[in-house]
């Protein structure tokens, strides 16, 4: 036994990997890359071990150590996660096992710091704050990294009846995560989250009144927004948020379901439901209204300031930029993402804020989930997405990379990239699901998206314009295959539906507003609206009635104005 600890010890990935970010002395580094390379043979020894054999205490030991190499992080490599994945395999995750590694292994790491909200004994939720010192003062799980996945592979391998009687073992880690005030745990502690909301009973969340807990820590993650983590934060809370609402509320389709089938003895039950029903549209309000509005929108610019200028920077190189190359203690197996750019080029685009984008990418899914109930924020919503679609289209520049054996590659402006179009296709993706969710209040701001998606579209004229007057058509043609002009094409390609959609939910566009950007200038607006509507065989509009007007057209004038 001795023996087995020992060589299992020899694994635990050094602390010194929690601040390898920041490390400067290259003898540390040396030190860790060279455990590193170690590490993957003590892993081929494991794996003629009988692990099955082993006492419960070394298996344990296994979990503790084998789970951190699973993750895509600087410790490992891809022959690293996979023996260790292999080896994982093997152990079979008993009650018991999973049982003794959160008592044993990971509970004595949060103890000097318990969560301020919970009971460390049961785990429920307290009224109020506990009386202790502060939670971030001595936090030594820090000093484990991967120690997240140890967490993730408990709650990933209990059986979801056995949930209650783990609960008070579970909740306290997964919340000091959650609620760190270091946005890269933050991120960490919302996807534990999400894998315990995939296993857990709502009935125990409810019950204990941790779906209120999780909600209010979720949300207070938008209060983080100048973190360079924090697009990542916000793509992983703004789903993990809505996973909660979902199986701690019931949707409307659930409610009415219930209602048709609801005797005079079950009335308590279909209260009950109102009830969670009135709590999933609180909450699913809160999050859009008060947060990704409220929030994030509100005060996060829509572009990037300029980048300042590097006073440090060696004269010899250009713009400071270094020319030792590559990082040799990169991992190997993540990729990293270079931008070619033009260096005579002048900076005429700066890119959308990545929180921003981040943050607009997240709301298609909310508006789904509140389907009709989106209605409400029209006003405030309609006109952030229009403000998107007219921010300038970024102008395509092709340039000649010299380290790829000078093919031709495309690069846009400086501090641009396929990005650039990342928050006109957000804003189209949102006003997609509006026009189905919210078809019926939607001719009132038929003009907004008329107006916006025009603007849209004459930017992209100009960009292809532009970009063909500056390079000629032979080096466009060159680079179309490019993920760049791909993007570019696709947004046009989006403007074109969005017109097709606007149409089918209120035709008055069609005669009001399509037919005289027609007539302003068929060739600049043809690829838009052209075709859309056109007239039938009986010389009428298709789906263009009077009696379809009114359903569709919110307003008694814009039904008047519909019809032929």
């Amino acid at each position: 036994m001795t023996s087995t600890i020992k060589l299992l010890d020899s694994l635990a990935v050094p602390s010194a990997f929690s601040r390898h970010e920041t490390i400067t002395d290259r003898g540390v580094l040396d030190d860790l890359y060279t455990w590193k390379t170690k590490s993957l043979t003590v892993l081929a020894s494991l794996s003629v071990l009988d692990i099955c054999s082993l006492e419960l205490t070394e298996q344990a030991h296994l979990v503790r150590v084998l789970a951190p190499l699973t993750a895509t992080a600087e410790w490992t490599s891809p022959d690293s996660r996979r023996i260790a994945t292999a080896l994982l395999l093997k152990l079979t995750p008993i009650h018991s096992l999973i049982t003794h590694t959160l008592a044993h292994v990971v509970k004595p790491l949060f103890a000097p710091s318990p969560h301020p909200r919970l009971h460390t004994s049961t785990a429920r939720v307290l009224t109020r704050p506990a009386d202790t010192q502060d939670a971030y003062h001595y936090q030594p799980w820090k000093e484990h990294p991967g120690l997240e996945e140890v967490i993730r592979y408990c709650l990933l391998n209990i059986e979801p009846s056995a949930y209650d009687s783990t609960w008070p073992l579970l909740l306290p880690p997964v919340m000091s995560f959650l609620d760190d005030y270091q946005v890269p745990f933050k991120v960490l502690g919302v996807r534990l989250v999400s894998d315990m909301l995939a296993r857990v009973p709502p009935d125990l969340l409810i019950r204990t009144g941790v779906d209120a807990l999780l909600f209010t820590s979720l949300t207070n993650a938008f209060n983080y927004l100048r973190d360079p983590s924090t697009p990542e934060l916000l793509r992983v809370t703004v789903p993990t948020t809505l996973q909660l609402i979902d199986i701690t509320t019931p949707s409307s389709s659930h409610t009415c379901s219930i209602a048709s089938r609801a005797s005079l003895g079950s009335q308590a039950v279909y209260q009950t439901n109102t009830k969670a029903l009135a709590t999933r549209f609180t909450r699913l309000s809160t999050l859009l209204s008060s947060f990704l509005l409220g929030t994030v929108i509100m005060y996060t610019p829509t572009v990037l300031p300029p980048n300042p200028v590097n006073v440090s920077a060696d004269p010899l190189t250009e713009s400071g930029t270094s020319t030792t190359g590559p990082d040799e203690y990169a991992p190997s197996d993540i990729p990293e993402c270079t931008i070619t750019q033009a260096s005579t080029h002048k900076q005429d685009m700066r890119a959308p804020n990545p929180t921003l984008v981040a943050a607009a990418q997240t709301l298609p899914s909310v508006f789904t989930a509140l389907g009709i109930g989106g209605a409400r924020f029209l006003k405030g919503i309609m006109p952030v997405l229009a403000e998107w679609l007219t921010l300038p289209i970024p102008i395509p520049v092709c340039i000649s990379d010299q380290s790829s054996d000078s093919n031709t590659v495309l690069a846009y402006s400086q501090g641009s990239c396929t990005s650039a179009y990342a928050l006109h296709l957000a804003s189209l993706s949102s006003l997609s699901v509006l026009m189905q969710t919210c078809a019926v209040r939607m001719g009132r701001w038929a003009p907004t998206v008329v107006d916006a998606i025009s603007r849209c579209w004459v930017g992209c004229f100009d960009a292809h314009s532009e970009s063909q007057r500056s390079h000629g058509p032979s080096e466009t043609c060159a680079a179309r295959d490019r993920g760049d002009i791909k993007a570019f094409k696709f947004l046009r390609t989006r403007l074109r539906e969005m017109a097709i959609a606007l149409a089918d939910v209120c035709p008055s566009v069609v005669v009001n507003e399509y037919l005289r950007l027609l007539e302003f200038d068929q060739v600049l607006f043809g690829g838009l609206v052209g075709g859309i509507g056109a007239p039938s065989k009986d010389g009428g509009h298709p789906g263009y009635t009077a009696d379809t007007n009114k359903d569709k057209c919110k307003s008694t004038d814009e039904a008047n104005a519909c019809h032929t």
